[in-house]
């Protein structure tokens, strides 16, 4: 379309893009677009927004004020309590580097600096590029709202940082997981229940956490996957949808895990009577399988707190049995709770279970995941099918 028959106040740049100009308060602000329709539209919303007094003027907006805005409008109805809560964690580092800029203001070197500065603390690379998702999803919305001309974080680039196996790739040897269930049992025996179900099923934490006895049918022997739970800031636990369509799902349920959980729900009765009144789960989640010690709904830092001192347990026997056998101590490095799903999974695929098969008690989207995991234990049962022969040399 040529210039001269383009709508009035609305121009083409040399660029391509489409420019719409207002005057608000005595000074000029300018709204872009790919298409002519796109500028139009913008141009539409901003008066309509002036007339009803709603307006906040594009050089005024923060970093902060756009994200609060970008999260009401454009976040909270579309995706996961989770992903809020996992968005916010990310933000957090956005906002103390540049949330009190002028949005327009922000250049490349402002998100590389939040990026560095990541790098710099120590956080992982997965971690950092998350962070920039957050960003990007951030600022694109508010070129596409015409609010910024350009994007700058397209034109930042993720800080290299050193590989770091992430331990909740690391899964335990039988020797290990043989260890840590016993001693857990001795140490923590009302808790000893969740660490079997998560070795045994693969369940994530949030999903174990989230367990109720209606969820469990002891005469089917299956357990039914229906819930996360997650924690909002400044609001109770709550039993959240699990993570994507193919994570509800219903997992069997092993003999001897079966009659742990029977033993475990007559000790929690008989507990529960006992506390009386101090026994005080969270309204709607009263029936929960795995709780505190007085009904409250379980924390994944907790568990993972019982993991580390469960497994500092067991290198000190450990240290004391070698000691005695003048022998230098096999030690058990730490986990975290997401190592009993990837151990689950290892142990599943070394037995010969079929890839999809274990897929579906992972409740993984896609094979593609679950064959990540085929692939470093098929590496693993190699290593060690060569080492069979090395005494030959």
């Amino acid at each position: 379309m040529a210039g001269k028959n383009l709508p009035k106040g609305i121009s083409i740049r040399k660029d391509g893009r489409y420019q719409a100009r207002y005057t608000l308060d005595g000074k000029r602000y300018t709204i872009y677009g790919k298409s002519l329709k796109e500028v139009e539209k913008r141009l539409r919303d901003a008066k309509y927004e002036i007339d009803h007094g709603i307006f906040a003027k594009p050089d005024k907006i923060t970093v902060d004020g756009w994200y609060r805005s970008w999260v009401k409008e454009y976040r909270r109805n579309t995706v996961r309590e989770t992903t809020l809560i996992s968005n916010e964690k990310c933000y957090k580092h956005v906002k103390s580097e540049i949330g009190s800029m002028k949005l327009q203001a922000v250049r490349p070197e402002h998100i590389q600096r939040v990026l560095n500065r990541m790098k710099q603390e120590g956080y992982s690379r997965g971690y950092i590029d998350n962070t920039r998702k957050v960003m990007n999803m951030l600022f694109v919305q508010a070129y596409k709202n015409g609010m910024i001309v350009t994007n700058p974080v397209s034109r930042s680039v993720l800080p290299k940082t050193e590989e770091r196996e992430a331990s909740s790739r690391r899964a335990l040897t039988e020797q290990e997981q043989k260890a840590f269930l016993e001693c857990v049992e001795r140490r923590k025996p009302f808790y000893a229940p969740l660490f079997y179900v998560g070795f045994s099923t693969g369940m994530r934490i949030g999903e174990i956490n989230a367990l109720e006895w209606q969820d469990i049918d002891f005469g089917a022997m299956e357990i039914h996957v229906n819930g996360t739970m997650i924690k909002i800031s400044g609001k109770e636990y709550q039993k959240g949808p699990v993570k994507t369509g193919s994570s509800k799902r219903t997992i069997p349920l092993l003999p001897e895990v079966a009659k742990r959980l029977k033993k475990h729900k007559l000790e929690q009765a008989k507990l529960r009577m006992m506390l009386g009144d101090k026994w005080e789960p969270v309204k709607g989640l009263e029936h929960l399988v795995f709780t505190t010690m007085f009904g409250k709904p379980l924390m994944t830092l907790s568990v993972g707190r019982y993991i580390n001192s469960t497994v500092n347990a067991v290198n000190r026997e450990e240290e004391k049995k070698a000691g005695k056998e003048h022998r230098k101590p096999v030690r058990m490095e730490p986990f975290c709770p997401h190592s009993m799903r990837h151990t689950f999974a290892t142990r599943a695929l070394e037995k010969g279970i079929p890839p999809k098969v274990v897929q579906s008690y992972l409740g993984h989207a896609t094979i593609d995941v679950t064959m990540n995991v085929y692939t470093h234990v098929t590496a693993e049962l190699e290593r060690e099918e060569i080492r069979k022969i090395a005494n030959q040399f």
